[in-house]
């Protein structure tokens, strides 16, 4: 009897040294992937702020060149 319960404490002993390893690296594994995907993150929305960005300048831009188009049609009118 104390052989099989030695081997049994022994085995438990085992898995949860396993286990314990198995779930530091679980935990480990989840700050990696959180940390990479929060980069991702972050240079998707630099993207997208430089997009909106040259959007915007190009709406200004479009704005002003109608704006310089109704001024010369409006002094083409007054000659």
């Amino acid at each position: 009897m104390p052989g099989l319960q030695e081997a049994f404490y022994i085995i438990a002993i085992v898995f949860m040294g396993v286990m314990f390893i198995l779930l530091t690296a679980l935990v480990a594994a989840v700050f990696v992937i959180r940390s990479k995907i929060s980069k991702i993150q972050h240079q998707i929305e630099g993207r997208i702020n430089m997009v909106t960005g040259i959007a915007e300048k190009g709406g200004e831009l479009a704005a002003a060149a109608v704006g310089g188009v109704a001024r010369k049609a409006k002094k083409a009118l007054h000659k």
